[in-house]
């Protein structure tokens, strides 16, 4: 009897397990997700955004321009501008110009109060050095505000970059207290001899005017001088600086008076004491010369005009000489 082999016992099929999580199973917590859902939503703008070329250009360069702008106040606020204008390339120079960082307006003004003529808003914007389209980056502040300082008739000055392509400069320029007419120039001064700049005549009512070569260093002495005698100043429409040694006065009502070339505080002093007892000033003369001490020696207006010497050690003398004049 042949041998039997044994049955195979059926295998049992495996049930299939389904795809996905079961919905019995509770969804896993994920900190994340927005993240996730965030990221998944850019990117399928961006991919629909390659199908449609302007809105591509328009998020590219939106993306592009914000970029730039966080960087450039990061940048401006931490004081990082001056050593990136420094180190730019010109690859990324021609980038600043083309975004519109580039200079296009250079401004000198004064502050309220305060004016500046067409010759020094000419000379600042010169010496600052400031090379039309040069890229805002490269402009350093500190560097223009120390060449303008060096101008002589500039008080103060501040320098700002104006963003996205303006460069400011605010000058407070020093007081003109005189002028200064030399080989038939006219020149504001201010009150420690500096030179300040071309003057028009029109422009220049009320200063004090003095005349000659360096006139104009020397005039604080005997603006000094003068102030504390007002008698004579008030009278007094010029001064000529003779041979670098003395002065002059030319009065308003056409006179001359030679001052010393030593103690003209004393001088002055005489001239105004016979003013005040005598009113010498008022009266007609050609010219008064005070340049020997102790002594006036008066010209009258006459025809034939005769010189007369006075004693300034007697003013009383003096002033009863003078009245016959």
């Amino acid at each position: 009897m042949p041998a039997m082999r044994p049955a195979r016992r059926a295998t049992a099929k495996r049930a299939s397990q389904p795809r996905g999580r079961p919905r019995s199973a509770p969804r896993r917590a994920d900190s994340h997700a927005w993240t996730m859902k965030l990221g998944a939503w850019a990117h399928a703008r961006m991919r629909a955004a390659q199908h449609d070329g302007v809105t591509r250009h328009v998020l590219m360069g939106a993306t592009l321009a914000s970029v730039v702008a966080i960087l450039l106040i990061l940048a401006t606020g931490l004081g990082f501008v001056d050593a990136l204008g420094r180190g730019i390339s010109s690859g990324a120079a021609s980038s600043a110009r083309a975004m519109g960082l580039s200079v296009r307006t250079v401004s000198v003004q004064a502050p309220l109060s305060y004016e500046l003529n067409a010759y020094q808003r000419a000379q600042a914007q010169a010496i600052a050095g400031i090379v039309p389209d040069d890229i805002m980056f490269s402009v350093d502040p500190s560097e223009i505000q120390a060449r303008v300082a060096v101008l002589p008739w500039v008080e103060s000055v501040m320098v700002r970059r104006l963003w996205p392509d303006q460069i400011q400069i605010v000058i407070t320029p020093r007081a003109a207290s005189a002028l200064w007419q030399q080989n038939g120039k006219l020149t504001f001064i201010d009150s420690a001899g500096r030179t300040l700049g071309p003057a028009k005549v029109t422009s220049a009512q009320g200063l004090a005017l003095v005349m000659g070569p360096n006139a104009g260093p020397a005039a604080p002495a005997l603006f000094a001088a003068l102030g504390s005698y007002q008698l004579v100043a008030t009278r007094t429409s010029a001064a000529i600086y003779v041979g670098n040694r003395r002065w002059s006065l030319r009065m308003r009502s056409g006179g001359e008076i030679l001052l010393p070339e030593a103690d003209v505080a004393g001088a002055l002093a005489r001239l105004e004491q016979l003013q005040i007892s005598h009113k010498l000033l008022d009266r007609p003369y050609a010219r008064l010369d005070m340049r020997t001490p102790g002594t006036l020696i008066l010209r009258p207006l006459s025809p034939s005009p005769t010189t007369e010497v006075l004693s300034v050690n007697a003013p009383q003398s003096a002033g009863k000489s003078a009245r016959g004049v």
